[in-house]
């Protein structure tokens, strides 16, 4: 792995580079190309960089053409690891530049799911505790460590060793929050082994399914290179049913009734707030449940439900009709989940 290379967030020019010509601007970008990525501007990219620079200055233009550069799928940057400030510099996170979703949005925009950042900032305060299942590469974890600070608590629980790795690095960084603490393991309803697959797409660290039976992942995966692996298997109760949590973010593709169900204690005596990936095709197919029927789990133990809304960062009240409406034809949507 090369060495990490930091991307800066973009901001306006100073004087001193407004006065460069386009073409000393254009050969200076050249230059801090070759020196990132080890090749300079190709020849086929020059004239949409000039035009990049005259419209957009230098530093949001160099930005903008060092990530895509670094995100070409199939090129020798493939492993490069970067270092990107996220939230205007409220930490730094490490993604892989062969991160063509979670990464290249957070390279891209130094944010990722700002729906999610917007209910973090409004529910969140010092000294409470959050629990990340499927924390991927840890930008929710991080952001919820600034937030509740040195009196709160993060678990960071994520199965895939190379997610696990880049939190890690950045965790190991200097001014990182704290405290995160995190387990390499998935949650489930029983502790014990589990099949991994990346779905045979390696460039999306956003999706990872898990199983007990490889041949149910075999029938999902249509990617054109899976792999699979193991992972731990762990069931909350069974390891932190006394810590308080005040806030559970739960995004697993589809595993996530086997992961509450391993909770359910936790839930029950502690009451947290549960924001949850709804993403019925995966529910049926992984988490072996009717969409309606994980809602309504919800429920039964007290619990009243609404839907993130993506656009606004809203929260709206909704039952099963109302989310089924909401959801239309995407994928997926989030729920919250409050205790009443």
């Amino acid at each position: 792995m090369q060495s990490p290379a930091k991307i800066t967030k973009p901001c306006h020019d100073p004087p001193a580079m407004k006065a460069l010509g386009l073409r000393a601007r254009a050969a200076l970008l050249d230059l801090i190309s070759a020196l990132v990525t080890g090749r300079g501007v190709a020849p086929g990219d020059r004239a949409a960089v000039r035009g990049s620079l005259a419209l957009d200055g230098f530093r949001k233009a160099a930005r903008g053409y060092l990530v895509r550069r670094l995100l070409r799928p199939g090129s020798r940057e493939d492993d490069v690891t970067l270092l990107a400030p996220a939230l205007d510099g409220l930490f730094t996170i490490a993604v892989s530049s062969a991160d063509l979703a979670v990464g290249e949005e957070i390279l891209r925009s130094g944010r990722y799911e700002p729906h999610i950042v917007a209910f973090y900032r409004r529910h969140l305060r010092p000294g409470m505790t959050v629990l990340d299942v499927g924390a991927n590469v840890g930008f929710h974890a991080l952001h919820a460590a600034a937030l509740v600070g040195p009196s709160g608590r993060v678990f960071a629980v994520e199965p895939d060793p190379r997610n696990v790795a880049l939190l890690r690095l950045s965790l190991a960084l200097p001014g990182a929050p704290a405290p995160v603490e995190v387990i390499e393991a998935a949650l489930s309803d029983a502790d014990g082994m589990l099949v991994l697959s990346d779905l045979g797409n390696r460039a999306n660290s956003g999706a990872r399914f898990t199983h007990r039976d490889r041949q149910t992942l075999e029938r999902l995966v249509h990617g054109p290179d899976p792999r699979f692996t193991t992972a731990r298997g762990l069931r909350w109760d069974g390891m932190q049913l006394d810590t308080r949590i005040d806030l559970v973010k739960i995004d697993i593709e589809g595993s996530e009734p086997r992961a509450v169900r391993g909770m359910a204690r936790s839930l029950e005596r502690h009451r947290p707030t549960v924001l949850s990936e709804f993403a019925p095709s995966n529910l049926g197919d992984l988490g072996g449940i009717e969409p309606d029927a994980y809602v309504t789990w919800f429920l039964e133990r007290g619990y009243t439900s609404s839907v993130l809304e993506e656009g606004t960062g809203a929260l709206v009240a909704a039952g099963g009709a109302e989310i089924a409406a909401r959801l239309g034809t995407r994928h997926h949507l989030d729920l919250v989940f409050s205790p009443t």
